[in-house]
């Protein structure tokens, strides 16, 4: 049988195989299942993830590591997961729809983390604060010591001497003589209190504060007395022309001594360097104060007062003192006021530190002192002054003076804003009027007045010192 030609035309019909047909039929279907879900392009799940689709996301355990897409990269609308929930959800409070990264905190390069941070470029170090943060976090700080001084000894001067006892020749102070320096004076307590501000720091990472120091609560005191052989009496060479001191059996001395001082300064000191991070074995970070010199720089101004009494007397036995004795009373001012000048050099460890503080203030001294009088003799005869006197005198004076200070101290941190401290202390007062260089029994000056006197001061203090 024949078979019959094909005959073209527009009307020709292509021959299509079963195969062909069921593949065009099933591309029909997809694009009619796409077009009824928005026109959106099917999304690519990678396979780790595919078991998560269609699936609550806080229902299954996800595998959390951090996210290293940037926002921009993030399809809107996007189901895939990177970290404990999906990105693409929009979330309270953030205003892209995208949910920040949080910090990673306390991580650590050991193998049963299961990760290595090399491998995802995280940086594990904690934030590195400077240690002047760590031992001088507060605003305020401040210091209380207690000082333990010694007093240098007064001027000296012959009070008197017993007439019987002999002098060998080219001896210039008579045997068994009395003088302004026969007894020393004892310890006496003080204290020094400091309270200072931070003003913060200045470009150079230095911290600025102001302090006001008080230093002082010193007073000296002492008594002392002579006596003389029996049947013998004391020549004073000091009131050889005033009744009732020469030919005297007794002679009694007291003596009191005042120091103190306030100062205002401002303070620029520097700080430590950054902390030295330790990692222990644990995993953690702990910071440690690396040691360092700190030099401050202190200016500011000082005033400071020094007073002091001295009241001589002369007695003969078992005679009233109306018929024979003498008194004379010495009292002295000192008002110092000048610009203070200093420095501090600490070295800082983490657990201790040790330093020396020097301050100098060249000063204006202000002195004044008052003498009274009043002795009698109606007992002994010529070659002894008969009579009595009774007289008092004031003079002052203005002059330089000079105050200085040295303390060398070390301390123990017990903790970062709080210490124990103790010291080796020096003091020094020039240029005022001490008690024991304005005598004047002869009244040979109408006003004497000597500002030429000075102080030496030192010993132990302890104390605490801290910040808040």
């Amino acid at each position: 049988m024949q078979a019959t030609p094909e005959i073209p035309g527009p009307f020709a019909v292509p021959a299509f195989s079963p195969i062909t047909i069921v593949w065009i039929a099933a591309a029909v279907l997809g694009l009619v299942v796409g077009g009824t879900r928005g026109g959106q392009a099917e999304e690519i799940v990678p396979i780790q993830f595919a078991d998560l689709i269609d699936q609550d996301p806080s229902a299954v355990d996800v595998l959390e590591i951090p996210s290293v897409l940037a926002a921009e990269e993030i399809v809107p609308g996007s189901e895939t997961v990177i970290a404990d929930r999906p990105l693409g959800e929009g979330d309270a409070g953030d205003a892209d729809g995208m949910l920040g990264t949080e910090p990673i905190l306390e991580t650590s390069a050991r193998a049963l983390d299961g990760m290595r941070l090399d491998d995802l470029t995280l940086d594990e170090m904690p934030f590195e604060a400077s240690s002047g943060d760590w031992f001088s976090n507060g605003r305020w700080y401040g210091s209380a010591e207690m000082v333990w001084f010694d007093r240098s000894r007064n001027y000296r001067r012959l009070l008197g001497y017993d007439a019987t006892l002999p002098t060998p020749p080219g001896v210039r102070i008579p045997v068994g003589s009395f003088t302004t320096t026969a007894q020393p004076f004892n310890l006496a307590p003080g204290a020094r209190i400091t309270l200072g501000e931070y003003l913060g720091r200045d470009y150079l990472d230095r911290d600025r504060s102001l302090e006001m120091t008080y230093y002082g609560g010193l007073s000296f005191y002492q008594e002392d007395s002579f006596n003389a052989v029996p049947n013998s009496v004391l020549i004073v060479p000091l009131a050889n022309s005033v009744p009732g001191f020469t030919g005297a059996q007794t002679l009694a001395t007291a003596h009191n001594s005042i120091f103190n001082s306030m100062e205002w300064n401002y303070k620029l000191h520097r700080r430590l360097g950054r902390d030295q991070l330790v990692m222990s074995p644990n995993g953690n970070w702990s910071r440690h104060a690396e040691r360092a010199w700190l030099p401050a720089l202190i200016i500011g101004t000082r005033v400071t007062n020094v007073n002091e009494t001295f009241r001589f007397t002369s007695r003969r036995t078992n005679v009233d003192p109306s018929e024979f004795g003498g008194n004379y009373l010495i009292d002295t001012q000192n008002w110092l006021w000048g610009m203070n000048f200093g420095g501090e050099l600490i070295s800082q460890n983490e657990f201790y530190f040790w330093g020396l503080r020097g301050r100098a203030t060249p000063a204006m001294s202000f002195t004044a002192n008052q003498q009274s009088l009043s002795s009698v003799n109606n007992v002994l005869p010529a070659p002894f002054v008969p009579g009595s006197v009774n007289r008092s005198s004031s003079a002052q004076q203005f002059a330089p003076g000079f105050v200085g200070d040295l303390s060398l101290f070390a301390g123990w941190n017990v903790t970062p804003n709080f210490s124990l401290k103790a010291g080796y202390d020096f003091l020094w007062v020039a240029g005022i009027a001490t008690a024991t260089r304005q005598f004047d029994l002869n009244n040979v000056r109408g006003n004497p007045h000597d500002a030429g006197g000075q102080i030496f001061y030192n010993g132990l203090s302890f104390g605490c010192e801290g910040s808040w």
